[in-house]
């Protein structure tokens, strides 16, 4: 097996787990979205249309980015992994726990997996989004599982 120094960091990547390491690009000025859709029990007002394009994906699936953009509505949304956003056109409210943020062009946001936000769209949003799956080995999950049952 190779391994590959990346950017000079000393960090080996396998080559035979990850052969392709050539650089992906995307625009976010590329317009070929595709609809997709919120679940329907999430949506609190309105008709949102929800659209998404990816425009580049990590060999192991493990990272991602795309755009994604959204018409007027209000309505819940569960971060199924880590996301940060980039407000790139329109602007969107997105309330979380006791707390309210108005995110707008040039503003960025993180949301760790697991969130539970609440989305105003008053007219249009349309973001940059980077998302991170990690994946728990499974001595990692049994070690959270252990976690979870001692604090109650």
């Amino acid at each position: 097996m190779d391994s590959v120094d990346v950017n000079g960091t000393g960090l080996p990547l396998d080559g035979a787990k990850f052969p392709n390491l050539a650089m992906q690009t995307g625009s976010v000025s590329q317009s070929e979205f595709k609809i997709g859709a919120l679940e329907p029990t999430w949506i609190i007002e309105g008709s949102p249309v929800v659209r998404a394009l990816a425009l580049t994906n990590s060999e192991d699936g493990l990272f991602s980015c795309g755009l994604w953009d959204c018409t007027a509505g209000k309505f819940k949304f569960i971060f199924g992994y880590d996301e940060i956003v980039h407000i790139i056109e329109g602007e969107v409210t997105i309330q979380q726990t006791d707390a309210e943020y108005t995110l707008r062009p040039g503003d960025v946001a993180f949301f760790p997996k697991g969130a539970t936000t609440y989305w105003t769209v008053p007219h249009y949003v349309k973001k940059f989004c980077i998302h991170r799956s990690v994946q728990r080995s499974l001595a990692g999950k049994i070690h959270a599982r252990i976690r979870q049952v001692l604090k109650r």
